[in-house]
């Protein structure tokens, strides 16, 4: 397997807070401004199908550490029942529709309004009308962090009105890009890109101890599909205590849960290659204790099971994983003959 190997730069202090609230995080307005006009054109990769049409946007220059990718989503079908998988958090404006996600114990009904949530335990089932038309961003620990200056472990599990956390701002927001994405006076990529310099304008800064937190967690996650977890306590100047209640902060889970999940994850979407080596599915299977297990784990949070291992394939959750960009972090890629064993710093 690849040996572990650290981001390059400074030892994160140990004089941060880990108090898991937006004081905590000590936020303090980034200022920024962007014209939509001098943007660049988005990259945009179409992952559409005939139940739906789907776009993912790479984010404009400046904003790659905050979002992993911009999308617009339709369902063209009567009715979508599914799982969404454990993965990463959104900022959703909803053009049309309305979705309900069940969490068990209760159901979050957000109506028509934008949507904002993070990481889930598990898979968890939704249920939304065929009219369902929505887009938004794929955000990162850095933009979550940064836009709603909240722990993400207050508000895992949950789906909530974005005014809760964003303010009214947000509504007005999701009023105009529907006025202006439904009348086709704008196009998804206009949208999208309305949506990113929106979230320019509200970043905050993390402090620099905690963003250390972060990049070095990160480069933990990435350096093997099954990271031991003590080699992100003994690369750390926090007490251990201190570096769970941090991960916990800026990722919704302590360090051992965060990279089982993650393992689950990133083994479902390599899985899913097409050019996938048979040294590499190897890989895959050594970060498990046997199929069986393997299997299991990829259900509970990815809610399917690769057509590799005798799944469907369900094409819906491989568009819909949330993690269109992740390498942009440096994900763990089972290596090849000539392949370098580490990937590019951030």
């Amino acid at each position: 397997m690849v040996a572990s190997r650290y981001l390059d730069g400074p030892e994160p202090t140990a004089n941060g807070s880990s108090r898991p609230n937006s004081r905590a995080l000590r936020a303090t307005r980034v200022q920024g401004t962007s014209t939509l006009a001098a943007s660049p054109k988005l990259r945009a990769i179409d992952k559409s199908s005939d139940a739906y049409s789907l776009t993912y946007f790479d984010p404009p220059p400046g904003l790659e550490r905050y979002i992993l990718t911009l999308f617009e989503i339709r369902f063209h079908s009567s009715s979508i029942e599914g799982l969404h998988p454990a993965a990463l958090g959104q900022l959703s404006l909803t053009l049309r529709g309305r979705i309900k996600v069940d969490f068990g114990e209760r159901e979050d009904d957000v109506g028509g309004s934008p949507i904002l949530f993070n990481a889930f335990d598990v898979a968890t089932p939704y249920r939304a009308d065929g009219s369902l038309w929505c887009l938004g961003a794929s955000l990162s620990p850095y933009g979550w962090a940064a836009l709603t200056q909240a722990s993400r472990k207050e508000y895992g599990n949950r789906v909530i009105p974005a005014s809760e956390r964003l303010g009214p701002a947000v509504d007005r927001l999701n009023t105009l890009v529907s006025q202006k994405r439904l009348s086709d006076q704008w196009s998804a990529e206009r949208a999208c890109l309305e949506v990113a310099n929106w979230i320019r304008e509200r970043l905050s800064s993390i402090p620099a101890e905690h963003q250390a937190i972060i990049d070095r967690t990160l480069a933990w996650l990435g350096s093997s599909l099954n990271p031991p977890v003590e080699e992100l306590f003994e690369g750390s100047t926090y007490s251990r205590r201190q570096t769970e209640r941090l991960v916990q902060q800026y990722f919704g889970f302590p360090p051992r849960g965060l990279a089982r999940k993650f393992r689950a994850l990133r083994a479902a979407n390599l899985l899913a290659q097409p050019n996938l080596t048979d040294e590499g599915e190897a890989e895959i299977a050594c970060a498990f204790v046997d199929q069986p297990h393997m299997i299991r784990e990829i259900r509970r949070f990815c809610g399917y099971t690769p057509s590799r291992l005798g799944g469907s394939g369900d094409a819906m959750f491989l568009r819909l994983t949330n993690m269109h960009n992740l390498d942009r972090f440096r994900p763990y890629r089972p290596i090849g003959k000539g392949d370098r064993t580490d990937g590019p710093p951030l």
